[in-house]
């Protein structure tokens, strides 16, 4: 499939899948970007609408249970599957079947680029490009901090990545998958946002890799600075100036074990702490921490710096918001799961992330890969972070601040989506 000259637009099909809501916001931040550009058309597809609605329900309450009380068995599913390439006829065969049940839908919406931001989308729109059309531009976006190997297929012309650490995690899953290809043309965002093909030449079969940073939407884009969202926000939502501010951030699922978190800590009257809980779409759980705030009312913030002060309650709950980003600029540690968006959001906007409990799997690949080379903090337990948020709070406010916009500098990638479009779009328009 071959675009036509002209000022036709570039249609570009974005697949993802809703297993948590990282894929997601990646898919709505990269559309956000391309409809900044000219002559741009974008349509969002979700895999699971290739099959009945209640098998795709039933899937996701099967895997969030699995999650909730059996984390060894997605473990076990998630290194069996990340391990050699002895699992490619499972994923072979399942991306074969949905390719079947998809391939009415790609055919209607007749895209000339398809970024996958998920494996399963990956891999049914491989197999697509390799029976049906081999002129299909297919670039995949890997949305946490580690490379799963079902992300790593033939025909896929670029991958975009958190950082350049994660090249040779492609390179490996090559060498052990089914793919020919010579995946090789690593390179980061050194070329001004031009197609490596004008700085250098490669193999016509070999991906791209580009470490673009995971991409996440406009608002973690800020431009002011962590001193002054800090400032800013503590006046809006009636914040103490000194008071130590601990946002629990669970994404959208509100997944984080926020009522066992607010009861350890708001019983430490010693040393409080004032907790904003958002809890996302997850309405039980907002619902129970709401009853908390009664339970804590006319709680003491003496010796959180903000004098003999007394707030109504230590304990703010939000559920869904768009202020996340100044929200998490504004607290002094971010309390969050291991998702990569998440992550990936706290870094864009400067925010002081504290990894709570990781799960199996890409959690905590996640959780080794910023610690080990970001120096991003995790702890297991209540205590441990009990005891992070002291050494946190024993440190001077503005050399935190400092330590928070330099590592915002080092690892924070808030234009990853605009980078993204406008390299696909331009090498497109060459």
């Amino acid at each position: 499939m071959k675009r036509e000259p002209g000022n036709k637009k570039l249609k570009i099909l974005i697949m993802s899948a809703p297993i948590g809501s990282g894929h997601r916001m990646a898919a709505v931040a990269l559309e956000e970007a391309l409809l900044r550009l000219e002559n741009v058309e974008v349509v969002q597809g979700n895999v699971f609408d290739f099959f009945p609605s209640v098998i795709g329900k039933a899937f996701l309450k099967f895997y969030g249970t699995v999650l909730k009380f059996c984390p060894f068995l997605y473990e076990l599913s998630y290194r069996w599957s990340n391990q050699g390439g002895g699992s490619l006829w499972m994923r072979n065969l399942l991306n074969g079947i949905l390719l079947r049940l998809g391939k009415a839908f790609i055919e209607a919406v007749k895209p000339d680029v398809v970024f996958s931001t998920h494996a399963t989308p990956t891999g049914i729109l491989s197999l697509y490009k390799q029976k049906y059309d081999p002129d299909l531009w297919l670039g995949v976006v890997i949305t946490d901090f580690t490379v799963h190997r079902w992300l790593v297929c033939p025909g896929v012309d670029a991958y975009f990545v958190a950082d350049e650490k994660l090249f040779g995690q492609i390179n490996d899953a090559a060498e052990h998958c089914d793919v020919k290809t010579n995946v090789s043309g690593s390179r980061s965002d050194d070329n001004d946002g031009k197609p490596q093909a004008e700085n250098e030449k490669q193999s016509e079969s070999a991906p791209v890799l580009i470490a673009s940073g995971i991409p996440v939407r406009s608002g973690f884009a800020l431009q002011n600075t962590v001193a002054e969202s800090r400032t800013a926000v503590r006046k809006k939502y009636g914040w103490p100036e000194d008071a130590f501010v601990c946002l629990l951030a669970g994404g959208g699922g509100g997944m984080l074990p926020m009522e066992e978190i607010v009861r350890s800590l708001l019983v430490r009257r010693s040393e409080p702490v004032y907790i904003v809980a958002v809890t996302g779409h997850n309405d039980t759980l907002r619902k129970k921490l709401e009853a908390l705030c009664h339970t804590f009312t006319n709680h003491s913030v003496s010796g959180a710096g903000a004098g003999d002060e007394t707030m109504q309650s230590p304990l703010q709950v939000l559920g869904f918001t768009d202020c996340m980003p100044e929200l998490m600029q504004a607290a002094d540690v971010v309390v969050t799961k291991a998702g990569g968006i998440s992550l990936a959001e706290c870094l864009a906007c400067g925010a002081n992330p504290l990894i709570y409990r990781p799960l199996p799997g890409q959690e905590q690949g996640n959780t080794a890969f910023l610690q080990n080379e970001y120096g991003v903090a995790a702890v297991t337990d209540l205590r441990q972070l009990t005891e992070y948020l002291e050494q946190v709070r024993a440190v001077p406010v503005p050399e935190r601040l400092r330590r928070q916009e330099q590592q915002k500098a080092l690892y924070g990638h808030p234009e990853a989506a605009k980078q993204i479009a406008e390299f696909t779009v331009t090498m497109h328009r060459c």
